[in-house]
């Protein structure tokens, strides 16, 4: 499954609580880095998608403005630092991406 098909079918809420992982929100970062015309309009879209999982999922209080936002600015410089390169050629490179508690990334 690509990221976009993964992305979609996460919005269509076919992706369960279990099956979501760290790694899984940076593919869904990603296609909405990628289809987004700013980071602030990527950065709302990932927040309102993770919000309404996370209710779904009953448990609202697992989804963190911080946390979102932290990470889709890192995965953006991540990005723009290795343009036109794959999801899984940034996070070879910035590796602390798939670190789910990362303080802070930093480039080679």
């Amino acid at each position: 499954m690509t990221d976009v098909e993964f992305a979609r079918a996460f919005e269509r809420g076919a992706v369960p609580n279990a099956d979501f992982h760290h790694v899984d929100h940076l593919r869904v970062a990603w296609v909405y880095l990628d289809e987004a015309s700013s980071l602030d309009e990527a950065i709302a879209r990932m927040a309102a998608a993770l919000r309404r999982f996370a209710t779904n999922a009953g448990k609202p209080e697992k989804y963190s403005d911080a946390v979102t936002e932290f990470f889709m600015r890192e995965l953006a410089a991540a990005r723009a630092a290795r343009p036109g390169a794959a999801l899984r050629d940034v996070l070879q490179a910035f590796p602390r991406l798939l670190q789910k508690d990362a303080p802070t990334i930093t480039s080679d």
